[in-house]
């Protein structure tokens, strides 16, 4: 920095360049920042500008280094590292500050590099995202293994993790922990339903079959696995060897029928080629004697009971076992359940077979005694074989087959955009502007009192002053003016882009259709509201869902408080309103909707005009879902309880979490 040769003039001359364009408010917020993490690591481990930091670690020096590129636009980093230094070096003092070392290596301390790649990837399988491993040093050089990332915890809703680690010993438990799990889960998948939850710290917590797990429990939830499976097993090979004895006599019984059909068969195409010439009816007669009518198909064997001689479960078990004994059993009880299988369908198949034999057998002793009716004298015989037809034989079971179709599963990823344009081509087809517009005002504030008189609910004077304070701040209304004298028109041709579509369609406001002025009253306010609610009740009969789709509403209310809700297509924008408020618990619902339910969609049309026939079709402005209580017949098939971790201030990454509480809700939708 001092120009006493060339080479030093222009890195001088460089540096007062970069100087003059230093911004002390800059620096001053990166200080700010440092002051905050001195106090605590955030919890996604994170600068809020991680690239102004390149700092890098050298093992042939022992040192740090950091590079500044003389290109940059913002070097505060830079002339806050360099402000630090000139005051330690000053005060002749060394001071510590939060940075992140870029490239270096894992001190391999707690957790080999193998080690920890494998957690990324375990955590992957479980989260469907990958994680973040850093190792971080408090001012004391104290080491700690801090892992963050993001996880579903419910449908399309993700939740903020960290998993901190503070020495040897709980790194090995973890990972331990997660390789275990990671083998059911790829192994045996079919045996075990893995899941992951967000605990009361915002650390990663899993359950096994609804059953919580940590490591210390691992080597007896495997042995009480085991010893399960060996006893599902044994059961498995009882039934099995029931299943072979009764297959084997079916088969018996099988052969045996085959066999009498045959004698019947044989007899009858006798008959029906003696009956063609003089002598063979008489041979036929003198020959074939009458059937007793006591001669059905009746199996009199006994069956004879099956002996199994079971193991002894209590005997022979060990102190431990492994997961690989573990894998194996269910290998093992995998084949079992296949040769099971196998045997019903066979089972199925000869139990079939049997019951046609034995229609057969039985229609052609009918057929034989039908015959033999006629066989108390020659003459009679020779009169019965003289008609051109025999009686009719009783038809043959049909079996029934189950034809019902497979349904589509809404996928929002792939099927959205399909969906939301049909909804949006049906209700411009079906629904009238008075209905539209009912609808729009059902997207905002006027909801709330859209549901109270549908409630029975008398609109108050209050709630009516505040809607005109409303309309006025809004500009729809001056203070002394008595009418809108624009009434529902508007001029509005500006160019607007929807779905990165240009447009030039009015947008719907609620001042516009409202009919509010400074004589309003209550009684004329809530007579408009009626309207209102009979126009949604005729929308609701013109729009049906194409498609079984599950919706989402988060509320701190009860589901069946009002009549019309909204609800979203996804749950993650379902509960975003609610994460940002202070509010630690709050419900969601999940509502699986059925093929042809009365539905209302917030799609373009709700939003927009379309006199000018411009307006892009789809669902771009909101994915709200109206549905109404009366028409519908919820069911509610489970709950449970989710953490998720909030920010108390979402938009800075530095602040601090909360742990929000929901209360899942699932239904089902039946018909009325």
């Amino acid at each position: 920095m001092i120009p006493d040769s060339t080479e030093n003039i222009e890195r001088h001359a460089k540096f007062l360049s970069i100087m003059s364009n230093m911004n002390i408010n800059e620096i001053e917020e990166i200080e700010n920042e440092q002051k905050r993490l001195n106090e605590d690591v955030p919890f996604k481990v994170k600068y809020q500008k991680d690239y102004l930091w390149q700092i890098y670690y050298s093992e042939y020096t022992d040192k740090y280094f950091m590079l500044v590129t003389t290109e940059d636009l913002d070097y505060s980093a830079f002339f806050y590292v360099l402000k630090k230094q000139l005051q330690n070096a000053k005060k002749k003092k060394k001071e510590k500050i939060y940075v992140p070392i870029s490239y270096t290596d894992y001190s391999r301390e707690y957790l080999n590099r193998i080690q920890i790649s494998d957690i990324e990837n375990y955590l992957w399988l479980f989260t469907k995202e990958w994680p973040l491993v850093y190792e971080v040093y408090d001012k004391k050089e104290n080491l700690s293994l801090q892992i963050t990332g993001k996880a579903y915890i419910y449908d399309d809703i993700q939740s903020d993790y960290k998993i901190k680690l503070n020495n040897k010993e709980e790194s090995i438990k973890f990972y331990k922990l997660l390789k275990a799990l990671f083998i059911i889960k790829t192994e045996i998948p079919h045996h075990y339903d893995i899941k992951l939850l967000i605990d009361d710290k915002g650390s990663l917590e899993f359950s096994i079959n609804n059953k919580k797990v940590i490591y210390e429990i691992l080597s007896s939830l495997v042995k009480e696995e085991y010893l399960k499976a060996e006893e599902e097993k044994v059961n498995l090979i009882e039934d099995k060897s029931k299943k072979e004895k009764k297959l084997d006599k079916l088969q018996k019984k099988a052969i045996k029928l085959e066999k009498e059909y045959l004698e019947k068969e044989k007899q009858i195409t006798t008959f029906l080629e003696c009956k063609k010439t003089f002598f063979g009816r008489v041979k036929y007669f003198i020959k074939y004697k009458k059937v007793n009518l006591s001669e059905q198909i009746q199996d009199k064997e006994k069956e004879q009971e099956v002996k199994l001689i079971r193991v002894n479960k209590y005997a022979d078990i060990k102190s431990n076992y492994t997961l690989e004994e573990l894998i194996e059993l269910y290998k093992q009880i995998d084949k079992e359940k296949i040769k099971t299988t196998n045997l019903n369908l066979d089972i199925k198949a000869i139990t079939q077979k049997i019951s046609n034999l034995e229609g057969k057998v039985r229609n052609a002793i009918l057929y034989i005694q039908e015959i033999d009716k006629h066989k108390k004298s020659i003459f009679e015989f020779w009169k019965f074989t003289n008609k051109d037809e025999a009686s009719g034989l009783p038809g043959g079971k049909i079996e029934e087959k189950n034809d019902e179709k497979i349904k589509k599963v809404f996928d929002y990823e792939f099927d959205f955009e399909e969906i939301s344009v049909k909804l949006d081509e049906i209700q411009r087809t079906n629904l009238s502007r008075e209905e539209l517009n009912s609808i729009y005002l059902a997207t905002n504030f006027v909801l709330k009192d859209i549901n109270k008189v549908a409630n029975g609910k008398k609109i108050t004077e209050n709630e009516l002053k505040y809607l005109k304070e409303k309309a006025i701040e809004e500009n729809s209304l001056l203070e002394k003016e008595n009418f809108d004298i624009f009434a529902g028109m508007a001029y509005d041709n500006k160019v607007k882009i929807l779905a990165n579509k240009k447009h030039r369609e009015i947008q719907r406001e609620v001042f516009r259709i409202l009919d509010i002025n400074k004589n309003t009253t209550v009684v004329d306010y809530t007579e408009y509201l009626k309207q209102i609610i009979n126009n949604l009740q005729l929308a609701f009969q013109k729009v049906k869902l194409p498609l079984d789709m599950s919706v989402y509403k988060a509320d701190i209310k009860d589901l069946n408080n009002d009549k019309f809700n909204v609800f979203n297509i996804e749950g993650k924008n379902a509960i975003y309103d609610l994460l940002k408020g202070d509010i630690d618990s709050f419900n969601l619902y999940k509502i699986k909707l059925k093929e042809s339910t009365p539905i209302i969609a917030f799609t373009n049309i709700i939003y927009f005009e379309n006199n000018n026939q411009t307006l892009p079709l789809g669902m771009n402005v909101s994915e709200g879902i109206l549905l109404n209580n009366d028409l519908i017949k919820l069911e509610l098939k489970s709950k449970q309880e989710l953490k998720m971790v909030a920010y108390k201030k979402p938009e800075d990454e530095l602040s601090d979490i909360i742990i929000r509480t929901i209360n899942v809700e699932e239904y089902e939708t039946n018909k009325l």
